[in-house]
């Protein structure tokens, strides 16, 4: 997942992302981890729009 990764690039820790997008840190810790299924489009896109990064880059790739 390019979440993980892109979250690492900036050295932003789990709980910096919480608070930069707004969501639980027990949220962030579930996608990361890919325990949680059914994220909802506002979540994906605080998430992203924190990363400054497009919703697709962050969370689909051309793999899956």
């Amino acid at each position: 997942m390019n979440l993980k990764i892109e979250r690492i690039k900036r050295n932003w820790t789990q709980s910096d992302l919480a608070n930069a997008s707004g969501i639980g840190l027990s949220t962030v810790v579930k996608i990361e981890k890919g325990n949680i299924d059914n994220v909802s489009v506002s979540i994906l896109k605080k998430i992203s729009k924190a990363l400054e990064l497009p919703v697709a880059e962050l969370f689909f790739s051309e793999e899956e």
